[in-house]
């Protein structure tokens, strides 16, 4: 049946492909000043649907040619004004479309594609929070997490700057999604120590669903979605390049970016290097934290051809990180402050190539992508003992996905797709296994309904997930950071057992083996059902209600032996997680004014969790920490507000909050502390040779965490102050922009809860200089 489902959705509407001619639409107008009318030059149009933009000329006049028939999407974007999002019906070779902009000195909407229809972010029910491509310019941060945290909402699990993985709303690891460009990686994500391998630099920009996403994402989605969205292509017949640096004093590290693309009418390119290197970094004290560097190089191609019928792009990611691990056999050997990796760091390559496609095909869209990730995690130890390589695993995960937009109303959208994904680990000999050598496979069928009803945009979706899970019988494994005993390991190659054979002799003793097989299925529905209700032309409702489900992973239903310093032991009975969420929001916005309001309860059936047991650990490891599963829940909110009060000054506010509780009382795991950020920002709009200056000065406080998790303890309140200030300017022939600024300025010595070296008694960052300079060509 799934064939033949598969067969009609790709083949139904290709009989109208004979009737597409190869003509060459146009969409060309005039984009002015609504408060003067004057034209507006550089105002960047853009149709993400096709990947394909142009820039306004002097006189304000556009022209984008070479597009296909039927409704899109267009972006009309100028800094300090009002962006403009607008759906038209292409019918002739010669559509006029003009624009007026508005003035604006608060953040404007953008488009976001992560919702299932292109458009903005005010017609969605789902919340998605942006960070658009000026704010992530101006995040000097040393890594994607900490810019992530800037969201109200979103916080991070941290090891170190590099060893870091996203919180949204209290769910973490796999209870989230993470896609690059579109593409969901697969990065050994079911441990804190283990962080989603993307490359943030040159992003368009990122887009984060708050909430259960499953309905267009399938398994682990029930928390929220991150989606970094690549860079723009050049506008069409030009050529752009630009290189950045910048450098971190608290880490004495160094970030370094340059890409080059091109366009013409239907072909564009691009390419992207990057390279970091940072020594452990320096707490409040002036204190090394040991083994806390980090060092990756990376590099993005791009390949893509846009016609009149559609638009057909080849993406190439690799990324390379070596992350050091502060641990407890790390402080014998790391010396200190040093930046290459030497002792106790994960070795881990990525390598990503992904095709995206959209058709225009009569009066149906068909979008139809596919992906391939290998990655290899190496976890290497002291060199000097006789096992080095602790951990070696290969996982390669090839995903597809394909949505069939049927021809619909003015105000109707609707769409149906179908999601896969094969998925193989396999352990290469290394002594220590995280997880089993195992097979995943997923397949999924939905639709999507979107259609405005008077002032209200009302979205409804339904979604089937399979998810087959296969374990050979093999010896089941743990992972302990410690370095492995001999007798208790044997030479490459040689850890399965025979078939038939339940135990072994080794060094005159004998020991009962654990063997682990699992074959298991899982099925699940889910359904979503949102509206905005624009109340006024500045106010705007936003609910929705949502299910969302995960699948334990492959520790959760096969873990046996150590990890870290606990004896943990899987459960292959686990069921899938479950949830049911409901959402509240406000927006209200004016040219000076932009205030949103967020209240949500999540209930999660089924949650799974850690705990310890009675029974006595092998080897005198304490006590088994067993999985287990209980219901539990997740409330809380946001709230964001932005004020110009004058033309020279922005007043920002945001408070976040999230309360995790099992049914039986417990806290929920990596829940952080309630965190209130403000800012004052005094801008300008600068005069021949600098242009745009700001100074911008900002307090985060974070409450007291006084109800930790079972294995966590409480965690103080803390402040921090930072102070940033920057400019752009002309060097030469070239756009230049400085950013200079300290965070931490008063180097505060403090630990937040979610800080994964907590245990150990280290402290976060201390105060960092950081200098940025970017170039523009």
């Amino acid at each position: 049946m799934i064939r033949y489902f598969l067969a009609v959705l790709l083949l139904l509407p290709l009989y109208a492909f004979s009737s597409v001619e190869i003509s060459n639409n146009k969409l060309s107008g005039t984009v002015t000043d609504q408060n003067d009318g004057t034209p507006l030059p550089g105002v960047s149009i853009f149709v993400p649907e096709l990947q394909k933009g142009a820039v306004s000329n002097s006189d304000g006049t556009y022209v984008l040619e070479h597009l296909p028939q039927g409704k899109l999407t267009v972006q009309f974007s100028f800094v300090g004004y009002e962006s403009i999002i607008k759906t038209i019906n292409i019918q002739s070779e010669n559509t006029q479309l003009n624009v007026d902009l508005e003035f604006t000195s608060v953040t404007t909407q953008d488009i976001v594609v992560s919702g299932g229809f292109p458009s903005a972010q005010h017609e969605n029910s789902i919340k998605i929070s942006v960070l658009n491509k000026e704010k992530l310019e101006n995040l000097v941060n040393p890594s994607l997490g900490e810019k992530l945290s800037s969201i109200p909402g979103v916080d991070v699990i941290s090891r170190s700057p590099a060893v870091s993985t996203p919180v949204i709303r209290g769910l973490s690891l796999n209870n989230i999604i993470f896609l690059n460009n579109g593409v969901r990686l697969e990065n050994f994500q079911f441990s804190t120590d283990h962080p989603f391998l993307v490359n943030e630099q040159g992003a368009n920009h990122i887009e984060v669903i708050k909430g259960p996403a499953s309905l267009l994402y399938g398994s682990d989605a029930m928390g929220g979605v991150i989606n970094i969205l690549r860079e723009k292509p050049a506008p069409a017949n030009s050529v752009q390049a630009d290189v950045s640096s910048e450098f971190h004093s608290v880490s004495n590290g160094w970030n370094h970016n340059i890409g080059v693309k091109g366009s013409s009418n239907s072909l564009f390119w691009m390419v992207r290097a990057t390279k970091q290197s940072h020594r452990d970094y320096k707490d409040g004290n002036g204190d090394y934290v040991p083994n806390t560097r980090f060092n990756s190089e990376g590099l993005q191609l791009g390949l893509g051809m846009i016609k009149n019928f559609g638009s057909f792009k080849l993406y190439y990611d690799y990324l390379q990180p070596k992350l050091g691990m502060t641990n407890g056999e790390a402080l014998e050997v790391v010396g200190e402050g040093n930046r290459k990796n030497h002792y106790w760091f994960q070795d881990l390559t990525q390598h990503l190539i992904s095709s995206r496609n959209r058709l225009f095909l009569g009066n149906y869209k068909l979008e139809v992508n596919a992906a391939y990730q290998f990655n290899n995690r190496q976890l290497k130890g002291n060199p000097n003992s006789e096992y080095f390589r602790l951990v070696d695993m290969d996982l390669k995960t090839f995903t597809y996905d394909s949505k069939l937009y049927f021809p619909t109303g003015e105000n109707t959208e609707f769409l149906v797709g179908v999601q896969g994904m094969h998925q193989s680990n396999k352990n290469q000999g290394a002594p220590n296994r995280i997880i089993p050598d195992a097979k995943i496979d997923d397949f999924s069928l939905f639709s999507l309904l979107k259609k405005e009803i008077g002032k209200a945009d009302i979205q409804f979706g339904v979604r089937y997930d399979h998810r087959s899970l296969y374990v050979p019988e093999q010896e089941a494994g743990g992972h302990s950071h410690g370095e492995p005993e001999d007798e208790h390991h044997e030479e490459e190659g040689d850890h399965h057992e025979e078939e038939g054979e339940e135990h072994h002799e080794e060094e005159g003793e004998h020991h009962e083996e654990e063997m682990v097989h699992i074959n298991r299925k899982f099925d699940n529905l889910n359904a979503s059902l949102g509206a905005t209700f624009h109340l006024s032309e500045s106010l705007l409702m936003r609910t929705n209600f949502a299910t969302g489900y995960r699948v334990p992973n492959l520790a959760e239903l096969s873990q046996h032996g150590l990890h870290g310093n606990r004896f943990e032991e899987g459960n292959t009975d686990l069921d899938a997680q479950k949830s049911f969420e409901t959402d509240l929001g406000l927006h209200y916005h004016t040219s000076n004014h932009n205030i949103d309001f967020s209240l949500f309860y999540n209930k999660v059936y089924d949650f799974i969790y850690l705990a310890p047991t009675d029974e006595p650990a092998p080897e005198g490891a304490g006590f088994v920490y067993a999985y287990d599963q209980q219901d539990a829940k997740l409330y809380g909110g946001e709230i964001s507000i932005n004020i110009v009060p004058v033309n020279y000054l922005k007043v920002h506010s945001d408070y976040s909050m999230v309360i995790g509780k099992q049914d039986d009382g417990g806290r929920l795991p990596f829940i952080p502390q309630h965190k209130l950020n403000t800012s004052l920002e005094f801008f300008g709009k600068g005069n021949k040779q600098f242009k745009n200056p700001f100074i911008k000065f900002e307090w985060k406080y974070a409450m007291d965490q006084d109800d930790p998790a079972q294995f966590e303890t409480k965690t103080a309140a803390y402040h921090l102050f930072n102070i940033q200030t920057g400019t752009s300017f002309k060097i030469g022939n070239f756009d230049a922009k400085l950013l200079t600024g300290v965070s931490n300025l008063f180097d505060k010595t403090y630990i937040d809860h979610l800080s994964s070296i907590k245990p150990l008694r280290f402290y976060n960052p201390g105060r960092n200089v950081n200098v940025k300079l970017s170039l523009n060509f």
